[in-house]
């Protein structure tokens, strides 16, 4: 049994919370830090969130030791696994006190808002006994998935063309709105872009070169980002990232991909699931598995503790790559040309 010490209890802490009830015989909640009294009495009921939570917003938090201090937490000798759901800035600090601490560690994307601050981590975990992994959810997104699996074993030829999309109204819902303070969050570049940055690096590689636009609310941030990644084999590779609409748009997420011989399409909004369109025959929807890509990445890491290996599917290192592009993407936006991407990140 891996004992969790889950520290955050906003709204993708609680998301956390609700995969590890189940999986009941693997791993559990034994501890919860979070500074906000109502949170750590199991009163969520001031959570908000873009995706919904069916579990409820009072929780039986029963048996589970309360921490107000995250210090605290990492320092109690009962926890094998600290899971860090905190704002970006406090990455660094919290993962390698838990890494030095002889903790294995799960933190939320993004890794942190500096290379600096990525590359002290990666340090941190390279001195580490425990194992060490950003959530990077739409690695392990179902729909995601199987795209990667299609560009990689060709099964509809070669990929011609993708779109990753990620479409938000203003995020309001945060503690203090953190989230859209981009000294805290990175603004919508580094906080929900970063989604599909990390996916594409991790489907195709890094570009050549990025091309972008956007416009953000404040002059430290973007809300709005139209990016172009240029690669030698994809002719044509575009993320689109926002947060900028107005409220009652909700949140969308999605892609497509054109192959030489099918099609793809996925939109969290259209209440379809994942469809592929061949150029001869009829438009199918792929089997995939009924979890989601939280449950799928909190499964992949307690698997890379239980067998004691590295996360192959998430290295550390693409996740501080991830960082890495984002930063590349704003310089393109504020040069308003082509930016190249170095051999070596």
């Amino acid at each position: 049994m891996i004992r969790v010490g889950l520290i955050g209890a906003g709204f993708i802490g609680r998301n956390h919370f609700n995969q590890y009830e189940k999986m009941p015989g693997r791993a559990r909640v034994s501890a919860l830090c979070d500074k906000e009294a109502d949170r750590l009495a199991g009163d969520w009921s001031r959570i908000g969130g873009n995706i919904g939570d069916k579990q409820g917003t009072q929780r039986d938090l029963a048996g589970i030791k309360p921490y107000p201090d995250w210090h605290d937490i990492v320092a109690d000798p009962e926890i094998d696994l600290i899971d860090i759901c905190l704002p970006t800035r406090l990455h660094r600090e919290t993962a390698s006190a838990a890494l030095v601490a002889g903790k294995h560690v799960l933190c939320e994307k993004p890794m942190a808002l500096s290379l600096d601050d990525c590359d002290a981590m990666l340090a941190a975990a390279a001195k580490a006994t425990g194992q060490f992994m950003i959530a990077h959810c739409i690695r392990f997104w179902p729909e995601y998935a199987y795209l990667k699996q299609a560009i990689d074993d060709k099964r509809f030829g070669q990929l011609l063309s993708l779109s990753l999309r990620r479409q938000a109204e203003y995020p309001s819902h945060s503690l203090n709105n953190w989230i859209t303070q981009p000294g805290l969050s990175g603004g919508a570049l580094l906080d929900l872009h970063v989604h599909d940055i990390d996916f594409a690096l991790y489907a195709l590689g890094q570009p050549r070169a990025i091309t972008a636009q956007g416009w953000g609310s404040s002059p430290d941030g973007f809300d709005r980002i139209h990016a172009l990644w240029h690669y030698p084999s994809v002719p044509c590779v575009q993320l689109e990232g926002y947060w900028d609409m107005p409220p009652g748009f909700g949140f969308n997420m999605g892609f497509t991909a054109r192959f030489a011989k099918a099609a793809a399409v996925y939109d969290l909004d259209r209440g379809k699931p994942l469809s592929v369109y061949p150029t001869e025959g009829s438009a199918f929807t792929p089997d995939l598995p009924d979890h989601d890509g939280y449950y799928a990445e909190i499964d992949h890491f307690l698997t890379c503790i239980e067998q004691n290996r590295a996360p192959a599917l998430c290295p550390p290192r693409d996740s501080r790559n991830a960082v890495a592009l984002a930063h590349l993407t704003a310089d393109a936006i504020r040069a308003n040309r082509p930016v190249d991407v170095p051999a070596k990140l």
